[in-house]
Formats: C-alpha cells, sequence, structure tokens
C-alpha cells in the first residue's frame, strides 16, 4: 500500500480524504455474525477506500480481562480468518491495537472531556452489563463504562470519517460525534466528526434464535469442519409449535415464534430469492419439516464453508505471516497516529 497515500489523509485535519477505519475484538473465533457483519463488507471496502483494520486487544479487556491466556492464539487465528476471507495487506493496513500506544494517549484525553453520565447513559453498555454480569463476576469496571471513549480515539486517530456500521450501531458513532463536538469546544478544529458508513449486513441468528453472539454461546465459525456444521445445523432452533412436520410453520419473527426460525434466516443469506419465496410458503402450509428444511440449508452451507477452509488452510502453511503482517501494519498506523497526537498535544498546549 503507498503510505504517503494514508498518512495524508491523516494529516488533513478539516476537509479529510475519505478514510475507513473498523476494528474487531479478538475474542476467539470469527462466527458467521462477524462474517456478514463485518468482515465481509470490509473486503469489498478495501478496493474503495484506504482502510485501517484493526485488532482491538485492549477493547477485548473490557469483558475479558480476568483470563488472557489464550489472547496472543485468537489474534493470531483471527488475522488468518481475515485473510483467508478476503482482507489483502498491499490493500489496506492491518494491525493491532496495543502495537499503537497513541491509542491509549489519545483516550485518555478524551477522557478528560467527557461527562460521566455520558457512558452511565450508554444504552449498549446497560445491556450488555445487564446480560453479561450472568456469567461474569464482575463488569462495573472503569474500563468497561469507558470503552467508547477509547472506541472514539481509534477512529480519530487516523482521522477517519467512515466507519462502517449497521443501522443498528449508528448511536455508537453518534456518541463518537458528540465526544468530539465537546472536545473541539474546548480544543477548536482538532478532530472533525466520523460519519457512519452505513453497510448492509442480514440478520444472522445464532443456534437458538437470538443474536449471534460468543457471550451467548450460540455461534456458527466460519471455519466449522464439515462434521461440527452438520452438528450446528441440526441444532438450529426452528419453531417450537411444530409438533410434527406437517404442522403449520412461523418461519418469520411473529406472535407464536418471536425470534423467528434460525433456519429460515440462514436460509435468506445461501439461497436465492426464489427458493426463500418458495420455502416461506411450504413452511406455512405444512409442507416439509424442519428436519428436512434442515439438511437443505446443510447442502447450501457445504460449500461456502469448504472453500473457506481451504484458503485457510493455504494461508496457514506461513506460521511467519500474521506477524509480519502486524508489524508492518503498525509501523503504517503509528505514523499516521503520531502526527495526530502531534496535532491534540499542540491543541491543549501540553507542548
Amino acid at each position: 500500500m503507498n503510505d504517503t497515500k494514508l498518512t495524508d489523509s491523516a494529516s488533513s485535519k478539516l476537509a479529510p480524504k475519505p478514510l475507513v477505519f473498523s476494528g474487531m475484538r479478538p475474542t476467539g473465533r470469527l462466527h458467521l455474525g462477524n462474517y456478514f457483519g463485518a468482515l465481509k463488507n470490509w473486503v469489498g471496502l478495501q478496493e474503495k477506500y484506504p482502510c485501517y483494520f484493526c485488532v482491538v486487544d485492549w477493547h477485548m479487556l473490557t469483558t475479558g480481562y480476568e483470563n488472557t491466556s489464550s489472547l496472543k492464539d485468537n489474534i493470531r487465528e483471527m488475522v488468518l480468518d481475515w485473510l483467508a476471507a478476503g482482507l489483502d495487506p498491499e490493500k489496506c493496513v492491518i494491525f493491532k491495537q496495543s502495537d499503537v500506544s497513541e491509542h491509549a494517549e489519545l483516550a485518555l484525553l478524551l477522557g478528560m472531556t467527557t461527562p460521566l453520565s455520558w457512558l452511565e447513559n450508554n444504552p449498549t453498555w446497560k445491556e450488555q452489563l445487564q446480560e453479561l454480569s450472568k456469567t461474569k463476576e464482575e463488569l462495573r469496571t472503569f474500563g468497561f463504562l469507558g470503552y467508547p471513549v477509547l472506541q472514539a480515539a481509534d477512529i480519530l486517530l487516523y482521522n477517519a470519517n467512515k466507519v462502517p456500521v449497521g443501522q443498528d450501531q449508528l448511536p455508537h458513532i453518534e456518541l463518537s460525534r458528540e465526544i468530539v463536538r465537546r472536545f473541539n469546544s474546548f480544543f477548536p478544529d482538532t478532530f472533525v466528526e466520523p460519519e457512519a458508513l452505513l453497510t448492509w449486513s442480514p440478520k444472522v441468528p445464532g443456534t437458538d434464535g437470538r443474536k449471534m453472539s460468543k457471550s451467548y454461546g450460540n455461534t456458527i465459525q466460519i471455519l466449522e469442519t464439515e462434521d461440527s456444521l452438520k452438528e450446528k445445523i441440526r441444532s438450529l432452533y426452528t419453531d417450537p409449535t411444530r409438533i410434527k412436520s406437517t404442522d403449520p410453520g412461523h418461519p418469520e419473527p411473529c406472535a407464536e415464534n418471536p425470534p423467528g426460525c434460525s433456519a429460515f434466516s440462514l436460509h435468506n443469506i445461501y439461497a436465492g430469492e426464489d427458493f426463500v419465496k418458495q420455502r416461506k410458503s411450504d413452511c406455512r402450509a405444512g409442507k416439509i419439516g424442519c428436519v428436512a428444511c434442515k439438511k437443505d440449508l446443510l447442502a447450501e452451507m457445504a460449500g461456502p464453508f469448504a472453500q473457506f477452509r481451504e484458503r485457510r488452510n493455504q494461508i496457514s502453511l506461513n506460521p511467519e505471516s500474521v506477524s509480519d503482517i502486524l508489524k508492518s501494519g503498525a509501523k503504517k498506523a503509528k505514523t499516521a497516529a503520531s502526527e495526530t497526537m502531534a496535532r491534540v498535544r499542540r491543541a491543549m498546549n501540553l507542548v
């Protein structure tokens, strides 16, 4: 990648060139929600814009601080999945957050002007606190409460004005914009407000009907083996009101089946429009049972999963590739980050 192209964008304060930043937490093997919710879009964006894609390992610590024994392995495996999915280090910057210390410095400085009430009223924080506190001993930590400030720092450090998100993530970007506006009210024209780059992503349900999430233990990993994929598809949540295969089904969310059928949602992703339309009609009429429907789904998914496993295995033959890519990416990222921090320190009269 052309380094000058990236650093020029980073140094343009008031009218930055289009630049994309996004990150992913290394909490374990990637699943379909990660792929369709972010990674697939990233692969397309690298063809259109200068892009920074970050392994946000410090963000992982906000909920996983009590056990970091698998962190290094998770980082390596996740980056291998990125490469197998199509990210190209010649077209984008791939790096690790903790390799660029400026992320922490900027988060600290932004935190000086961010009201505590903004963080306490963050709906995502409240929801995660309620859900994850069932399995975590203590989540009322400074790091967990303040993760939006670190998230804002991640974006602003590279003057990224395009942040790829789905519709449900718009509040995250708006909070970053509010942090920028308040900071700029004290130190004018330091940052440009980031903008959401709305990217379409299908609803990817977990095996239990809820949103697919490692926290819920309901994921289908993108590197499932043939046997494990078969087992996951067999266990998918369908329609609890169907006792016999001839009973009318409820494939989409409704009063009888509020989450909707996970198998049908995955058909929407992997099958063609005509098939989905016919399957919906047959299910509602009781013309096909859940077991047969899952067999069709497995046939649709088997090919793409096999292709991904093959690409992943080829990339894994070079064990040094990930560390080399991360080192090279960190060098490029640090060049841009250093320019930003020099500007911030001047604005705050710290130099």
